[in-house]
């Protein structure tokens, strides 16, 4: 799988942003999937306009169409304001799926926000905003069969070598393969990277600068998740002895924001 992550970039404008995005995308080297940033039309805190998201949609489309890959499509503010979205677009230009995940984070989390998709590339998953730092978020994907989680997050600048390091921890305990891309914007920082459970294949903290490119070889997530218990090829044994059905209840409890504030 050949990855390409957009740089981040600061716009005066919403719509200057997405002209900055659109020729980025337009001039990445071929990829299987290209990552946008999150919030990459500005984190002003104000859902973009009616016709600048349709505008952006048709866009993320054709440009899918036209280079023929998977356009994972950054994150945006929902028209209410209350939810931050995700496209995914398949090669033919198709809209596949749409993220959403709610900013309050005392709102109950379901099983629509763990979603596994199939592509011709392998099983994908998808996670955005904080999501990303709740350890339980990347484990169910992986116990549902992703093989690569994309996350477009923003990277406060606030512990940020720490946040960078926990990334590789989440990819070794759930023998997952991460893509982060978090854009420069007020108090966050861009960094884009592609980490393995055996390492950081790729990272950049270049802002505006080439797009970050790595690439999965076939079958090495594969290999990575297969049990074995000699350790011979793998040493990633605690996700095989892990069991999904154990993990229901975090899909299933309501409880209240109250309580869990306290949990």
């Amino acid at each position: 799988m050949k990855i390409s992550i957009i740089a981040g970039s600061m716009q005066p404008s919403p719509e200057r942003a997405w002209e900055h995005t659109r020729q980025a995308v337009a001039d990445s080297p071929a990829a299987d999937v290209i990552l946008l940033p999150a919030r990459f039309l500005g984190d002003a805190g104000v859902p973009p306009s009616a016709a600048l998201r349709a505008e952006v949609e048709h866009g993320l489309a054709q440009l899918a169409r036209e280079r023929h890959c998977y356009i994972v499509g950054g994150s945006l503010l929902s028209e209410d304001g209350r939810h931050e979205l995700t496209w995914l677009f398949d090669r033919a230009g198709a809209l596949v799926h749409t993220h959403s995940s709610p900013l309050d984070r005392g709102q109950a989390r379901d099983a629509a926000l763990f979603p596994v998709i199939e592509t011709d590339v392998g099983r994908i998953g998808i996670l955005n905003g904080d999501d990303i730092w709740v350890l339980e978020s990347t484990r169910i994907l992986s116990l549902q069969g992703a093989e690569v989680v994309f996350v477009p997050a923003r990277l406060s600048s606030r512990n940020a070598d720490s946040k960078i390091a926990s990334l590789w921890g989440l990819a070794t305990l759930n023998c997952v393969a991460l893509a982060f891309a978090s854009a420069a914007h007020a108090d966050a920082l861009h960094h884009a990277s592609v980490i393995l459970p055996s390492g950081v294949l790729a990272a950049s903290e270049q802002v505006d600068g080439a797009p970050l490119l790595a690439e999965i070889a076939p079958g090495q997530m594969g290999k990575l998740r297969d049990a074995d218990l000699t350790f011979a090829n793998t040493l990633w044994f605690g996700l095989w002895s892990r069991r999904k059905q154990l993990y229901w209840p975090l899909l299933e409890t309501r409880t209240p924001p109250a309580e869990r504030a306290h949990a």
